[in-house]
């Protein structure tokens, strides 16, 4: 009964009887009106370069369409990560001359990720810089694994290194659009933010950077592991060697980006293992790679 004397009508079952509903992470990225736009042209460059008769000219081509993108490729060329020291390049298809056709996905999708995270994330209290620099650090550490990992395709761990953050922009996003909008604080590696975006949306970044990816048509390689970031032996067979490298990676990150947070001594012995990283060579790997990030961090800035 309710204060009248009258019995509730069903509305007040409905009302107090359903949770409230979240969106999906396939539904939130459909939905945020200002996400960044999906880089097109990573993804025709990836096609380009999987034909044999590709040339640098063409690789060009795709590039200048986007002028933005075009500066920016042509300053990282000039870093001294991408060859630079010799004399400056000026362009893109002299940009692309210096690195190869085999360095040039990497260099692209390095100027991509950095149009991507352009904005700070008032949702996690990091500023566009650090979100750089996170991601700048997690794909190094990534593709040195993949190195010296025989069946790691490289590349693929370079960019999942760069997009493994992805997702964070998604919630920060969605978070603004709220009429309170949220703060999340990190636990720490492994989970890092996952648990309080559990909390409240009842899945992490992981899930919905994987889904902004695999709405953009990324390869599927890279939008498993980018889900399976927080726990890469829920990974699908084919990706999870590739997300061990990523799970792994992202420790070196939290060990340059995040000194006040306390990291485990290693990271987990099955990811090491998974990874294809032998305890004796741990040492070289994280030198090699703290080396790889401070030079990038210098010279491949935002902006």
């Amino acid at each position: 009964m309710d204060l009248s004397g009258r019995a509730p009508g069903r509305w007040w079952y409905v009302a107090f009887s359903i949770p409230f509903l979240k969106p999906s992470a396939e539904a939130l990225v459909k939905q945020i009106k200002d996400l960044p736009p999906a880089p097109k042209v990573l993804l025709t460059l990836r096609r380009l370069l999987s034909q044999p008769d590709t040339t640098i000219d063409a690789i060009a081509d795709v590039i200048t369409l986007e002028p933005g993108l075009s500066a920016r490729v042509v300053r990282m060329a000039n870093s001294t990560h991408f060859g630079g020291g010799r004399a400056r390049v000026e362009s893109v298809a002299e940009g692309i001359h210096r690195v190869g056709v085999k360095g040039v996905q990497e260099l692209v999708t390095y100027a991509v990720a950095s149009q991507l995270v352009g904005q700070p994330l008032n949702a996690y209290g990091l500023s566009a810089l650090k979100l750089w620099q996170r991601a700048v650090a997690c794909a190094m550490a990534a593709g040195a694994l993949a190195e010296r990992t025989p069946d790691a395709d490289r590349d693929d761990a370079y960019t999942a290194g760069l997009m493994h953050g992805l997702g964070l922009v998604v919630i920060d996003r969605y978070s603004a659009q709220q009429r309170r909008p949220r703060t999340f604080v990190s636990s720490g590696y492994p989970l890092d933010f996952a648990p309080a975006e559990r909390d409240w949306l009842g899945y992490s970044h992981a899930e919905a950077g994987a889904a902004l990816l695999r709405l953009w048509d990324f390869p599927a390689p890279i939008a498993g592991v980018v889900a399976a970031q927080l726990d890469p032996e829920s990974a699908e067979p084919q990706f999870r060697q590739l997300a061990m490298i990523l799970a792994t990676a992202r420790w070196a990150r939290s060990l340059f980006c995040v000194p006040e947070e306390k990291l485990p001594e290693l990271p987990s012995p099955a990811w090491l293992q998974g990874a294809g990283v032998d305890i004796p060579d741990f040492g070289d790997w994280l030198r090699l790679t703290r080396t790889r990030y401070m030079i990038a961090c210098s010279e491949m800035q935002l902006g």
